[in-house]
């Protein structure tokens, strides 16, 4: 196994994984009908949402793995800022969006 092509596969997924749930959060709070679609998929939306959260990074993970791209180290330190990044944004974006939401703002 290399390693290091598993870190970069991993952070690339997970970075597509938190776009996801920070799209599918804030569009299952606008759409009734998508938040009913999570309902019906499992019970409950975020029960919905963190299994394909789960599929999502576990099948990018592996096609990413998979592929034959070339990374250097310095890509990787990169990538793995850019993870970082990604996860504080996110976190920003929902907070903000909930705020706004809770104080009826939209």
């Amino acid at each position: 196994m290399n390693k290091p092509k598993l870190i970069f596969s991993s952070a690339y997924a997970a970075i597509i994984t938190i776009i996801f749930v920070v799209v599918i959060t804030i569009g299952a709070e606008l759409s009734a009908s998508l938040k009913d679609w999570l309902k019906s998929f499992s019970g409950h939306h975020w029960t919905s949402k963190s299994i394909f959260s789960v599929l999502l990074y576990a099948v990018a993970t592996v096609v990413l793995y998979l592929s034959p791209y070339k990374y250097t180290d310095d890509h990787l330190k990169r990538i793995l800022d850019f993870l970082l990044a990604s996860a504080v944004l996110g976190t920003v974006i929902l907070t903000l969006f909930f705020m706004g939401h809770h104080f009826r703002l939209f």
